[in-house]
């Protein structure tokens, strides 16, 4: 699954704006293949195509849009596999299931082109990247909404919980969950359940009737809220959100996403605080090639009027300069707005 790289990677190799659009001779000749249709494609079929006229602005923002996909698209491989790992998942009537093994393929690129990479080639990390590092957790939730995108009327559809535990030690925890909307912050119903886990395997915590969860929670239709749970395990904090429709149904509200504070706590980590007044989806931060580290999330979902990020650099940073830093901040509403 290919993404493109960032823009700060794209203008290493041209100066010229008019050659950062897709169509383009120096586009064509980068991307090498047909994968960049399919990811065009994909992207149409789930997420909100940009609506600025801006040329460059909306080449940015397809970046943002094809490494969302590129990130879903690995996790949900990735968690089909996981849920699938065990004896206990064998369906009897196929044989299907007990997935032996999962690899991700961890390339970095060769040049500043559409790749399956998920490092570009100054060492950024992908958002797909930062996902890698949560969906391997050794415990792992996972939720499933049976039919797939059921519709909210099917009193036939389930929603499944499910714990994965790929340690050899006993695992105790607790799966927590609220269903959010995605115009304000708040939440609408929650519910929570111990988890008890004696060796390697994958538990089924528990099954909830969709439609009467729907109901209770006054989410009117699918494209109003968020199922959002973390599993507390010894105050480890794994989180797994599921969509109820494609997120480009989602009526998304201006978020407001401010950097409250900024602090260099140590000579490579800085401490960040983002503020929002909505929810925000897709929240992704970005700062210069000249500054090489990472997050210690991106790509998340803010729920909450406030959230802790710590960036970690490769390198020593000496008085750091904030203008210097320049960090930006991108989310889903962003390519709703001209």
């Amino acid at each position: 699954m290919n993404s493109l790289p960032s823009l700060d990677s794209w203008l290493q190799v041209t100066s010229n704006l008019s050659d950062l659009q897709f169509g383009s001779s120096f586009f064509e000749h980068r991307k090498h293949d047909t994968k960049v249709d399919n990811i065009l494609r994909q992207i149409r079929s789930n997420l909100p195509i940009p609506v600025t006229t801006d040329s460059l602005k909306n080449f940015s923002q397809m970046i943002y849009l094809s490494q969302i996909n590129q990130a879903m698209t690995l996790k949900s491989i990735s968690d089909v596999c996981r849920l699938h790992s065990s004896i206990e998942m064998i369906d009897p009537k196929t044989s299907q299931g007990h997935t032996m093994g999962l690899m991700y393929w961890q390339i970095g690129d060769f040049w500043q082109a559409p790749t399956s990479s998920t490092v570009e080639y100054e060492l950024k990390w992908k958002m797909a990247h930062y996902y890698v590092q949560n969906m391997y957790e050794f415990v792992y939730p996972l939720i499933v909404l049976q039919p797939y995108l059921a519709n909210i009327t099917d009193e036939k559809a389930q929603l499944s919980f499910y714990v994965v535990n790929e340690l050899f030690t006993g695992v105790k925890g607790q799966l927590m969950c609220s269903l959010v909307p995605v115009d304000q912050f708040s939440v609408r119903l929650s519910f929570k359940f111990d988890v008890s886990i004696d060796f390697p395997t994958v538990r089924h915590v528990i099954d909830l009737p969709y439609s009467a969860i729907m109901r209770t929670a006054g989410c009117l239709n699918n494209s109003q809220c968020v199922l959002h749970c973390h599993l507390n395990n010894n105050k480890k904090f794994i989180e797994q959100t599921l969509f109820l429709t494609q997120p480009k149904n989602y009526e998304l509200s201006q978020p407001n996403l401010r950097i409250e504070k900024l602090e260099q706590i140590t000579s490579t980590d800085v401490s960040i605080t983002l503020t929002a007044t909505n929810p925000a989806l897709f929240v992704w931060l970005d700062v210069p090639l000249n500054i090489s580290g990472y997050f210690s999330q991106n790509g998340f979902h803010m729920f909450q009027s406030m959230k802790f990020i710590t960036f970690h650099s490769w390198v020593p940073m000496i008085n750091l300069d904030k203008t210097d830093f320049d960090l930006r901040i991108t989310s889903l509403f962003d390519t709703t707005q001209s």
